[in-house]
């Protein structure tokens, strides 16, 4: 009981600037760059880490030449603080919906889906809310670095492998597509009569660039079946790959609908058997509690892509 009357007085001894300081010089590694971001001077900061180290009673940052390395203890406390920070910034929005300030509400997502699995849904949830939309297109890479700035509220891609998913950023499913491949009517691959890894390999083909989640898959299964593919074209997101595919470029490999919007026009071939499906995941920064307008959001993009 003692232990636990001391950690509630030393939590009490903590203020949201000092964690927002920690955070600063961890992600920016050194007191002088996490001053000039938080517009404080460096003996603040200085203050602020020594403070958390007295109260956590271990050293956070050790000298490295000009700037600071996190010890191993700083960086298991980045993980939760950052949560925390986020968990306090979404309270401000739960008050905002309850006072009816419709404020905007930032999407992350590709252009094919946008076009193909979002915009019906987006219609939808205007129809009951009042909140604008501001639409950003955006990869892997860019809705995550969107995200965790704050600038941006939810994001959709392709739901990364469990070891390359970020620690600081919440994943929840939002819905299923399946990998294709796309070509030109009259093209080559077009008359196959099977549509197989072996078969698709013997044409040119345009697929997104190495460390996407498609490109991966892709990659690991045509290794493992010991087949070269010859790629004339990369790019980093679906909607540039229907285009070299309408341009002649060669064979597209995406996921998404054989239905979709964007592939009219065009022969769409499953590769479902030899890729699988995938699952497009919704990304909001771990630690936030959704207000009741991204909830329902969430609720309207998932509801309308069941099936």
């Amino acid at each position: 009981m003692k232990h636990s009357s001391g950690s509630r007085s030393r939590a009490s001894e903590l203020s949201v600037q000092q964690l927002q300081t920690f955070r600063c010089v961890y992600e920016r590694g050194g007191y002088a760059a996490a001053a000039r971001e938080m517009e404080l001077s460096v003996p603040t900061v200085w203050q602020h880490i020594q403070t958390l180290q007295r109260l956590y009673r271990t050293d956070l940052f050790e000298k490295s030449g000009r700037g600071v390395v996190a010890t191993a203890m700083a960086a298991k406390l980045y993980t939760q603080v950052t949560e925390l920070l986020a968990g306090l910034d979404s309270t401000f929005d739960l008050a905002a919906d309850e006072q009816g300030d419709s404020r905007p509400i930032t999407i992350v997502a590709g252009v094919r889906m946008m076009m193909e699995e979002i915009a019906n849904p987006l219609q939808q949830f205007r129809q009951a809310w009042d909140n604008p939309l501001v639409l950003r297109e955006g990869n892997n890479q860019v809705a995550e670095e969107l995200i965790l700035s704050g600038e941006a509220d939810l994001a959709l891609t392709l739901e990364p492998e469990h070891e390359k998913a970020s620690p600081l950023i919440h994943f929840e499913p939002a819905y299923l597509v399946e990998f294709l491949a796309i070509c030109k009517k009259g093209h080559p691959f077009a008359g196959s009569s099977n549509c197989t890894l072996r078969e698709l390999v013997k044409h040119d083909l345009v697929v997104t660039r190495p460390g996407t989640h498609g490109r991966d898959a892709l990659d690991h299964t045509l290794h493992r079946e010991r087949l070269t593919a010859n790629v004339v074209a990369e790019t980093d997101n679906s909607g540039f790959t229907i285009a070299c595919v309408r341009a002649g470029l060669g064979v597209g490999v995406l996921a998404g609908r054989v239905n979709g919007e964007l592939c009219r026009r065009l022969v769409v071939k499953s590769l479902r058997r030899h890729l699988g499906e995938r699952q497009i995941a919704f990304m909001w920064k771990k630690g936030r509690r959704l207000s009741p307008a991204v909830q329902s959001l969430v609720d309207t993009i998932k509801q309308s892509n069941v099936g």
